[in-house]
């Protein structure tokens, strides 16, 4: 098996993600948020790049039991229903309903994804449980870092060294990586006891603290805390039941 990681959606092409298994990554906070809503009992997570789709899409697929959702430079879109905190995903609030999710980072990456074989939505909450999945797919994987307003993102990269030290554990050394994913993987065992630590002290880490979101970047850094893997079906993310 082979698996590329990069630090950035811009640094690939659709065209190296076709029959790929993709792994997208945005810890803070786009899968942290996509995680605790399917596991709140949302029907699914539409991912769109900009606000005014957003607003199309409602209108097109109807109003009820839809929510909009997300943030620009962290902070809720004026007149959505929710924001990109995944303290905001809770039962009461997203249960039964479909959820489409714009995002400063995350949601911009699934339209690369799209001749992908499979594709999953990745944070540490969920590492584990998408180290299985793809394993189980058994194709090569691509690891896509959303990154943070198109720089290298701390969390992203952590998370997917995190993904790949996984994968040896299931798959001895029979892995194939490319020098990015090697220095993603020496990255996260050099800072493996103190995952939390780093991704707060990081760049984005510090900027949703000083807009009032400390506790976002707690909750998204409890590893393994919501096991779900979202895929991407029919331009929809919904629970894998594979």
């Amino acid at each position: 098996m082979h698996i590329d990681l990069f630090f950035l959606p811009g640094m690939v092409s659709e065209k190296q993600l076709v029959d790929k298994t993709v792994v997208l990554v945005d810890v803070l906070r786009a899968s942290t948020s996509i995680c605790r809503a399917l596991k709140s009992g949302a029907r699914a997570v539409i991912p769109v790049e900009e606000p005014g789709e957003a607003t199309e899409m409602r209108e097109k697929i109807g109003p009820e039991n839809v929510l909009l959702a997300g943030e620009r430079n962290g902070i809720r879109i004026e007149n959505f229903n929710l924001g990109n905190s995944p303290r905001e995903y809770t039962e009461e609030a997203v249960s039964d309903k479909t959820i489409i999710l714009t995002t400063s980072n995350g949601t911009r990456t699934y339209a690369r994804a799209k001749l992908s074989d499979l594709v999953v939505t990745m944070g540490l909450v969920n590492v584990s449980a998408v180290a299985g999945r793809v394993a189980k797919a058994g194709k090569d994987i691509i690891i896509l870092c959303a990154g943070s307003e198109g720089d290298f993102s701390i969390e992203d990269t952590l998370c997917g060294g995190m993904l790949i030290d996984r994968l040896k554990t299931m798959a001895g050394n029979a892995l194939e990586l490319n020098d990015a994913a090697s220095l993603a993987l020496l990255f996260y065992h050099n800072n493996a006891h103190a995952l939390g630590a780093a991704i707060a002290q990081g760049e984005h880490g510090r900027c949703l603290a000083e807009i009032g979101f400390a506790s976002d970047v707690s909750l998204a850094t409890e590893v393994d805390s919501i096991p779900v893997v979202p895929i991407l079906k029919d331009h929809r993310i919904i629970l894998d039941n594979d």
